[in-house]
């Protein structure tokens, strides 16, 4: 009786040592609080994503939910590594023991939800080039997180998306972040479309023994499955009330856009916000035609590779790869 009394708000009334004590009691009479992680990838709608949770964030409390992502995971001492003692450079001992953690991020709830594309690593490096293998160190962070946390379960969600398209949008972060980007053939040689394994990934998520269940979608599909992502990653009662941000986050980059930024650039300009500023110009909202990286040829290498990759990852026991709903099931 006590726990149920705690559910949802009332549960923040308490004190950190009172609510310490109820989660406890949690796990030993009932199930732990279960944990998810979404861990992107980079340039797979994972912005959109992250806001369209925060945006329902009350609907989730009053469901006893509690998601943390980047407006709270990037302040300092506030990242998962720093509050669960993971290891990391310059680490400092974590203020709490991971139980104590857990209770105190669920609040009286019974799953948090973690959603942060910076966990398994960077998308760039210091060049401007991807790092590769992607998602790099996820081994090194989730598995000693896993461990951290049990008895609570952790559950994986990851986005994939065609390596053609993947590389084309994070080309075009290099040129909106602020730094000098490549120009289009370096960046080409410097990131194959083959080095996009994202087979790869998944098999490395799967092998982490501690890892509850991992759950997979094509970013392409991505308007199509959300609320089925969400039934998955939340409940499946709330999920099915969640809805998407009406708009796109982030907006593409022009083969107008991108000229205009390396004719600036030639002519001696140097400022951080030379991206922005071009894609400002020459919006592809405005009809000016999008960035093309690769040709047609490549497009079509790269999707047949993509289609590999996919079949290799339904065929991995214990991950699930999420369909867009067929008609009779469209509500899901």
């Amino acid at each position: 009786a006590s726990v149920s009394k705690t559910e949802g708000r009332g549960f923040e009334s308490l004190s950190p040592c009172q609510a310490t004590t109820v989660l406890r009691e949690r796990l030993i009479v009932g199930k732990p609080v279960s944990v998810a992680v979404h861990i992107g990838a980079h340039k797979t709608a994972t912005s959109h994503f992250q806001k369209s949770l925060s945006a329902q964030r009350e609907l989730l409390i009053d469901a006893g939910i509690r998601t943390y992502g980047p407006d709270y995971l990037r302040r300092p001492g506030r990242s998962i590594q720093a509050m669960f003692g993971l290891p990391m450079r310059d680490a400092r001992p974590a203020r709490r023991s991971p139980q104590d953690q857990i209770a105190f991020l669920a609040k009286g709830g019974t799953r948090i939800v973690f959603t942060e594309e910076n966990l398994t690593g960077s998308l760039h490096d210091g060049a401007g080039g991807v790092v590769f293998p992607l998602c790099q160190r996820a081994e090194d962070r989730l598995t000693p997180f896993a461990a951290k946390i049990a008895p609570s379960p952790l559950d994986v969600f990851l986005c994939i998306r065609d390596p053609a398209g993947f590389l084309t949008s994070a080309y075009g972060q290099t040129i909106l972040g602020g730094g000098l980007a490549m120009a289009p053939d370096a960046f080409r040689d410097a990131t194959p479309l083959a080095a996009v394994n994202w087979a790869d990934v998944v098999t490395r998520l799967r092998a982490i023994a501690q890892i509850n269940k991992v759950t997979v979608w094509r970013y392409e599909d991505y308007a199509q499955v959300f609320r089925l992502v969400c039934r998955r990653m939340l409940r499946w009662r709330i999920g099915g009330q969640m809805n998407p941000l009406p708009s796109r986050v982030h907006e593409g980059l022009s083969a107008q856009a991108v000229a205009q930024y390396f004719d600036w650039r030639a002519k001696g300009l140097a400022r951080d916000d030379l991206g922005l500023r071009a894609r400002a110009a020459h919006p592809v909202s405005q009809g000016h035609a999008r960035f093309r990286l690769f040709d047609d040829v490549e497009i079509a290498a790269s999707a047949r590779a993509y289609a590999a990759q996919i079949a290799q990852i339904e065929a991995i026991d214990g991950v699930t790869l999420l369909h867009p709903p067929t008609p009779k099931s469209a509500k899901t």
